[in-house]
């Protein structure tokens, strides 16, 4: 939800950067920003009123309105920058932080809350009578049957909404309209709210909110509610929400035909692929933060497990194509994770932070290397994962060229695996997001005598037999798999196949017997 202080606040800003500090270069991930200016820019701003306290008196009287605004809402505003402002990640806007809000404690919880919901609050009511019309009203007959079954729905919700809390109209992730209640100061677009969505009209029932003039009578509150309505602001807010996925769907899917500069070169992605396959814990500590990281920023095209469509892993659907995006892989891609060193500690040499540093390290050293980063990760959450954020592009292009590869390599794959076997019965089953191929790692099946075999794909550059063992190189992660056989293939090498009994991990490589490399 775009506020107007927020455009005032970046003016400011913009203009004391322009006049203080003369920038040079930009960083990849965030722009330079004076010390002064970036406390400056952790403080929540105040929503000016839009209209006097007596002005909305055929719903509310001007005493509450005084209290309301003046005592609660800059209440709940001014405790939110106090305790934002010890954060090293308080750097955030107000929309951001609701968002991610299971990463904060209760009084921010709470004060972020009461700021979000009382700031969208004052701009859904207006003096001048309105009607519900335009794209909005039509969305409402289409998902609740006609207005006045809206009306009656929300209406009820509001009135029943036990003890302190909110109503709202929202336009969930599906495209659809909801009305729900939340209780305290909680709001649907909060991460740890079930089942929410994007607010669009919203309605206080905190008895602070009426008591004066209605005591006791929240029907009668709820009901003249409905005079008060600014449907022009809620119509804008419904069709920012719902062009948003559109246009980001287009630029991002600019990004990947347009392409981006590479992040790391092929030595310095080798370094972090044999750093994943030799220290795992890496790699799982990355993958935790990074899914965290995306499930929070992502959260409008986030689908738990099974909930986009039965048999889909949890995870970004809907974002750059139709279906689950490719920046799911980004978790165990070791390509985007050197992209990520190299741009954080452009960042972290512009401050005089130690840059991130692998080299010469222990197992528990580089432990807490990849627990730094990930702790600048979280801190630039917003400043990263965004459209025009270089680094971003550089991630997306390269994803979605792994990802082609990758599909590439399992079709080629297939069709020398039908001639291995003798057998036209091999199959592609694994596919983006699919269980099988995310959880028990199938990417294909063949039909044998014996029976059904499953077969996972991987990529390799080099085969060394020694003392009656394989050794394969150059097979990305390497992790165990509990399918019936690995299967390695190359443009330029062709096809092995293995039977995947008592197969090995030995210094970040398999390891197989000769005996069971599979020969027709």
């Amino acid at each position: 939800m775009e506020f107007k202080r927020l455009k005032d606040k970046i003016s400011l800003i913009e203009h004391k950067i322009n006049s203080r500090e003369n920038l040079t270069k930009v960083n990849p991930i965030i722009s330079h920003t004076p010390k002064q200016i970036l406390t400056e820019m952790k403080k929540i701003g105040i929503e000016e009123l839009p209209y006097s306290y007596s002005a909305l008196e055929r719903f509310i009287d001007s005493e509450t309105m005084d209290t309301h605004y003046n005592k609660h809402y800059k209440g709940y505003v001014k405790k939110l920058n106090d305790a934002l402002s010890s954060r090293v990640d308080g750097n955030i806007e107000l929309e951001q932080l609701v968002k991610g809000i299971s990463r904060y404690n209760k009084t921010i919880r709470d004060n972020a809350g009461g700021a979000f919901n009382h700031a969208l609050f004052w701009k859904i009511m207006s003096p001048k009578k309105q009607r519900a019309e335009g794209a909005v009203y039509e969305k409402i007959i289409k998902d609740f049957g006609s207005f006045p079954k809206f009306k009656k729905i929300f209406s009820n919700e509001a009135i029943k909404n036990f003890g302190s809390g909110w109503t709202w109209l929202v336009v969930t992730k599906e495209g659809k309209l909801k009305v729900m209640s939340t209780p305290n100061q909680d709001n649907p677009l909060m991460n740890v709210v079930k089942n929410g969505g994007y607010p669009i009209l919203c309605l206080d029932t905190w008895e602070h909110a009426y008591y004066l003039k209605y005591r006791n009578k929240r029907d009668e509150y709820v009901r003249n509610f409905w005079t008060i309505i600014n449907w022009d602001y809620v119509n804008e807010l419904y069709l920012n929400q719902t062009s948003k996925k559109l246009t980001e769907t287009k630029i991002v899917k600019n990004i990947i035909s347009e392409g981006a500069s590479a992040g790391c070169n092929r030595n310095q992605v080798q370094t972090y692929r044999r750093l994943f396959n030799t220290n795992p814990e890496i790699k799982k500590r990355f993958m935790y933060t990074i899914m965290d990281i995306l499930k929070e920023v992502f959260s409008e095209y986030w689908y738990e497990k099974n909930k986009y469509d039965k048999g889909q892993m949890s995870g970004i659907y809907d974002y750059e194509q139709k279906g689950r995006s490719v920046i799911n892989k980004l978790n165990t891609n070791y390509t985007s994770f050197c992209t990520l060193v190299s741009d954080t500690n452009q960042y972290l040499r512009k401050y005089g932070i130690d840059a991130i540093n692998f080299n010469d390290k222990n197992r528990k050293e580089q432990l807490s290397e990849v627990d730094r980063l990930n702790k600048y990760l979280v801190e630039l959450r917003y400043s990263i994962f965004k459209s025009d954020s270089p680094t971003f592009k550089t991630i997306m292009t390269g994803l979605d060229k792994t990802n082609k590869f990758g599909d590439k390599r399992e079709v080629d794959a297939v069709a020398s695996l039908k001639n291995i076997f003798n057998t036209s019965d091999v199959k592609k089953v694994g596919e983006l997001g699919d269980v099988d191929d995310m959880i028990k790692g199938i990417d294909a099946v063949v039909e044998l005598p014996e029976g059904t075999k499953t077969i996972q794909i991987k990529p390799f550059n080099r085969i060394n037999k020694q003392d009656g063992k394989v050794i394969v190189y150059g097979t990305g992660n390497v992790k165990p798999y509990k399918t019936d056989y690995l299967v390695f293939h190359s443009n330029k090498l062709g096809t092995e196949v293995f039977e995947n009994k008592n197969t090995k991990i030995i210094n970040g490589r398999y390891v197989f017997s000769e005996s069971s490399q599979y020969n027709n």
